[in-house]
């Protein structure tokens, strides 16, 4: 089955080539007319569309060679003061940065349209771009403004009968709120979304909402309606060599399929997603292709982790990893970051795992806190949609009431009243229940900070109780030593060096061995310390490094001298070159001075 489709997909590029050659001579021809004009013309505003017509005309053939030309115009409306032109250029670029993945920069281009289209009084490009910069705060998981712009788009929408720009709000809205996990009110949009779309005979957008409804089906347990969903909307993906959405489609039926321990499945999809996600032929790109990458990589490095392929789930996740960075999606970072110091550490490579582990941690807290935030908006924009609802179903009974005769008034004044006493208490009790969620929200996230709290004391009383098992070690290594020193003044001239042999093996090997079972656990107690060290003094030997972990732990000059096999007067010479090395005053205590560190 995967060879079968795989090969269909080939012959589909195969097709698409064919057909971007010849554009693309003819979009040379056309290219070099905008230049002649551009030659030509004296007006400099002219110029400045004649660059827009350039930079869109480029943007199927060569995106830096479109972000250019609409920069050189945007500069050039910028110096004439061309609010048109400024908006057109800034909503151009808005949109090269979303196919570059460059999120942020494309949020300042969109805005910067937005205002400028405000300006010329071109209502209907205001919301329009006003809708793409609700879509990137949406991937970005900034609800409430994504919330706030889609509100005022469709308000306008509706108001101006931009019936092309309705069903997109639905859908969008419909993501939103499928964010924050409200699948009811997700449908709903959808459904919208997907009759809208079809009633404007818009097929390649109608299949959006329905891979969402199927998204939903999965995530409240309807797996089987979920992959239906799913493999009606395949077809269509192969027809429109819509890779980027092929992909996901496939991703998506993956991790159901991960998700019921099916994972000989989950693999043969997976795989599936990869060879349309490699593609780089897609006819048309909905939006950042990283904020489906992110996701395929991180179910690819999850999935081959479970089968224990190491190489590929660390190849997956450490993509997965650089593209939540490059755009801040930190589900699927500390999710990925989690298996690359599970992978790392079966390796032994413990710095490597410390730094994945310590990204995790970073990065699960944060996406806690965001969970939390996301809860109580959730509650906000629920009550704000809740309020507009209550007042147009008051206002719509009120209408009504006024068409009937004076009899009826009484009667309906009192059916409103109940009807305002029954919101209410559903209100009231609806507003109790989603307290009693977010104190029990907040009582996790107390058990979860005593927990890793807990997890570093652990780490703490296991690196004393190991120099203390160190300690005893060395001491009964040093015992052995001194009776082999013993023996030696009475041995056979060839059995001295012998002796001498042994004893300074056991010295070397000891001391090596326990540095470096010393160092593993002081580094994951006091990886700050080490950071702070090196950052504060680079030149510092190895051995002084020790001298310094040692004094970092309050060990004494005796204890220092017994784990280390050297005499008392050496480490009090260590101690005072140190001391000497770092500048530090003789008044000064070395311990005060590390623990600032």
């Amino acid at each position: 089955m995967l060879f079968f489709i795989f090969g269909k997909m080939k012959k589909l590029f195969l097709i698409l080539f064919s057909w971007s050659s010849l554009l693309f001579y003819s979009q040379n021809k056309q290219s070099d007319s905008i230049f002649n004009l551009l030659k030509s013309t004296e007006n400099q505003e002219s110029k400045v569309l004649l660059y827009s017509r350039l930079s869109k005309l480029y943007k199927s053939i060569n995106l830096d060679s479109a972000i250019y030309y609409a920069d050189l115009g945007k500069k050039l409306a910028d110096s004439l003061k061309f609010n048109v032109g400024i908006a057109e250029m800034s909503a151009n670029l808005g949109d090269y940065y979303v196919s570059q993945n460059n999120l942020e920069s494309a949020k300042i281009y969109y805005a910067k349209a937005r205002e400028f289209f405000a300006e010329t009084d071109s209502l209907y490009k205001y919301t329009e771009n006003s809708m793409r910069l609700g879509n990137v705060n949406l991937a970005q998981n900034n609800y409430k403004e994504a919330l706030k712009l889609y509100l005022e788009c469709l308000n306008i929408s509706k108001e101006n009968d931009y019936k092309r720009l309705v069903p997109h709000l639905y859908n969008n809205t419909g993501a939103l709120y499928m964010e924050i996990e409200d699948y009811d009110d997700a449908e709903a949009n959808y459904k919208n979304a997907y009759a809208l779309f079809i009633e404007n005979n818009d097929e390649p957008n109608s299949v959006y909402p329905l891979y969402n409804i199927a998204l939903i089906q999965s995530i409240i347990g309807n797996d089987k309606e979920a992959i239906n969903g799913y493999l009606d909307l395949v077809s269509y993906h192969l027809k429109t060599e819509n890779w980027v959405s092929l992909a996901s489609v496939y991703n998506s039926i993956s991790e159901i399929y991960l998700k019921n321990n099916e994972n000989n499945l989950a693999i043969e999809y997976l795989e599936m997603a990869l060879n349309a996600m490699e593609d780089k032929s897609d006819s048309f790109n909905s939006g950042p292709s990283s904020y489906y990458q992110v996701t395929i990589y991180a179910n690819a490095a999850q999935i081959y982790f479970i089968k224990k392929d190491n190489k590929r789930a660390k190849k997956y996740a450490i993509r997965a990893v650089r593209l939540s960075n490059e755009n801040s999606y930190k589900e699927n970072l500390f999710k990925s970051a989690k298996i690359l110091g599970d992978i790392y550490n079966n390796e032994k490579q413990i710095d490597s795992s410390l730094i994945y582990y310590k990204m995790y941690i970073d990065h699960i807290e944060e996406y806690q806190d965001e969970y939390d935030i996301k809860q109580l908006t959730k509650l906000k924009m629920q009550q704000e949609f809740d309020e507009i609802l209550r007042k147009n179903e008051i206002e719509r009974i009120y209408q009504e009431a006024t068409y009937k005769n004076r009899e009826l008034k009484y009667v309906a004044v009192a059916g409103l009243s109940v009807l305002l006493v029954i919101i209410l208490i559903l209100l009231y009790l609806n507003q109790k229940n989603k307290n009693a969620k977010l104190k029990l929200i907040e009582e996790n996230l107390v058990l979860e900070k005593i927990k890793l709290s807990q997890d570093l004391e652990y780490k703490k009383k296991e690196l004393t109780s190991n120099m203390m098992y160190l300690m005893e070690k060395n001491e009964f290594i040093t015992s052995i030593s001194k009776k082999l020193i013993e023996l030696k003044p009475d041995a056979k001239k060839d059995n001295k060096d012998l002796i001498q042999q042994i004893i300074n093996e056991i010295r070397q090997n000891s001391t090596t061995k326990i540095w470096d079972e010393f160092e593993v656990r002081f580094t994951e107690v006091h990886e700050k310390f080490y950071k702070e060290l090196h950052k504060a003094h680079p030149d510092l030997t190895p051995n002084e490094i020790k001298i310094c972990a040692f004094i970092r732990l309050n060990m004494s000059t005796k204890e220092i001298s017994a784990i280390t096999h050297q005499t008392v007067k050496t480490i009090n010479m260590a101690r005072f070159r140190l001391r000497k090395k770092l500048n530090i005053d003789r008044d000064e205590n070395l311990l005060s001075y590390f623990k600032s560190l």
